[in-house]
């Protein structure tokens, strides 16, 4: 493009762009063939001149169609700065309903531009030209009430918040406006859209789930920070019938949304064609999504896993171990008295040895249950299985071989099949019931702590209170005092008789 051009729509200079086309009558021309990026109605627009806009298209009018290198029109540029004017005078030269929906970069229309800036004076003469374009979605499959939800443009979302379709339509993540305003922390926004109108008709999805499966109330509960108003939001939330999604605890890092797009038109639209910054440019207002650590909470759950695998491991190799060496039940006792201390004679050694090896089975099942789980995810997952069974199927053999050497008598095939599968069962049937003896079993203990007998021997977070100690051991030396006085006198007494 000619430089004389260039500075004349820089400056809005009409009367130099008339001497120019005087000059040389294709001017305009060879600018719209010659460089595409660089028209002087894109120039002009940047830099706000209206007049010299006015001129330019009384001119050329289809220089309004132009799309420069970075897909975007004059129409564009003029709603993402928000000039009002320049908006109309585009609209009045072409086709409007056109020129409304020529699609950018990103396949953003000039709606989005202008919503991604909150220019609300811009968005109702686009929406007044063409109603339908605010069902337009960009590539990310953004519409204009996406954007303006988060950027934070209260004004654009009360404009745009009409249509029930377009107010729960989902981006290329699932995320509809309601997630983008709880995930921005956007009180003004949740209350409007629950409290203002969406409720009350019965417009707005409260419950609709992302990709992530995350509802609104699992991004702003994963993305809380502690922020003014969030427990208020949450309240609102809750009363609007929000309730948690089922990918709440799939991942933590589920609930980072994107709330800042790094090729967004608010950063071209700040500077003029010639590539120099445009004081007067509105920039956008971004709200980046909370840091979410990955590495620490994979961390975390390793060393967990860890360290269930080795409570697991010791208590698989100390039920092993009893099976290897079980007590002996050869003591020779006196049987004159028939009966136990029970009352009966059933409580006698082949009871204790059911006892003995049923508890001692269950505990090895359970321990190599726990190991299998936590290793299925593995890479050498088949092996490990393959080793873990061989062990259980030598348990089961040395079950039966136990009776012969713990018993001091011969025994019948009756007694030894007695010995070998009744143990065995019981640790089944304890196994198929697990999870009920487990909550028995964690009942059990709540209540037991709840009683503080231990107080704080136990506690790894407790520190000793110097201060504390030292009363104590003042108190023991006055209770040995005390009690060295009293001895006194009561000796002291028996010597005067």
């Amino acid at each position: 493009m000619d430089r004389r051009l260039l500075k004349a729509a820089q400056k809005g200079n009409v009367g130099l762009l008339n001497d120019l086309i005087r000059s040389n009558e294709l001017i305009l021309e060879e600018a719209a063939v010659q460089g595409a990026s660089h028209t002087p109605l894109h120039v002009a627009c940047v830099a706000g001149h209206s007049n010299f806009v006015q001129e330019l298209l009384k001119l050329m009018p289809k220089l309004a169609e132009k799309v420069n290198n970075d897909g975007f029109s004059p129409l564009h540029i003029a709603a993402a700065r928000g000039d009002v004017e320049i908006v109309r005078e585009i609209l009045k030269a072409g086709r409007p309903q056109h020129l409304c929906l020529v699609k950018g970069r990103e396949r953003r229309i000039p709606l989005h531009c202008a919503a991604a800036n909150g220019e609300v004076g811009a968005m109702k003469e686009l929406l007044s030209t063409s109603p339908e374009s605010d069902e337009e979605t960009t590539a990310r499959e953004e519409t204009a009430l996406h954007l303006a939800v988060k950027n934070s443009w209260f004004d654009a979302l009360v404009v745009l918040h009409k249509k029930e379709h377009v107010i729960n339509w989902r981006d290329h993540k699932g995320n509809t406006t309601l997630h983008l305003a709880a995930a921005g922390k956007n009180f003004e926004a949740v209350k409007f859209m629950l409290r203002g109108h969406g409720l009350e008709y019965k417009t707005v999805e409260v419950n609709a789930s992302n990709e992530s499966g995350l509802t609104p109330l699992d991004v702003l509960t994963l993305s809380q920070s502690g922020a003014a108003g969030d427990g208020e939001m949450r309240e609102i939330l809750a009363r609007a019938g929000t309730k948690h999604g089922r990918g709440r605890s799939n991942s933590p890092a589920s609930s980072s949304l994107v709330l800042a797009d790094e090729d967004s038109i608010e950063g071209d639209s700040s500077r003029r064609s010639d590539g120099e910054p445009v004081p007067d440019a509105p920039r956008s207002t971004t709200v980046p999504p909370p840091p979410r650590n990955k590495n620490e909470e994979k961390e975390s759950l390793a060393d967990i896993r860890n360290a269930l695998l080795v409570v697991a491991t010791l208590i698989t190799s100390a039920t092993y171990q009893a099976v290897l060496q079980p007590p002996s039940y050869k003591v020779k006792v006196d049987d004159s008295y028939k009966k136990s201390i029970f009352g009966c004679r059933g409580f006698n050694r082949e009871s204790g040895y059911i006892v003995f090896m049923s508890g001692n089975t269950f505990g090895f099942f359970v321990s190599v249950q726990t190991i299998v789980c936590l290793t299925r995810d593995l890479p050498v997952r088949l092996p490990l299985l393959l080793s873990t069974y061989s062990m259980v199927l030598t348990y089961a053999a040395f079950m039966a071989y136990v009776p012969f050497t713990s018993m001091d008598k011969a025994l019948s095939m009756k007694n030894v099949a007695l010995f070998t599968t009744l143990p065995t069962t019981i640790s089944i049937l304890l196994l198929l019931t697990q999870n009920w003896w487990a909550l028995c079993l964690d009942f059990i203990l709540a209540i037991v702590s709840k009683r503080n007998i231990v107080g704080d021997m136990y506690n790894l977070s407790a520190k000793p209170d110097s201060q504390r100690i030292e009363q104590r051991v003042a108190k023991m030396k006055t209770h040995r005092m005390h009690l060295v006085r009293i001895w006194g006198e009561i000796l002291e007494k028996m010597l005067s008789f």
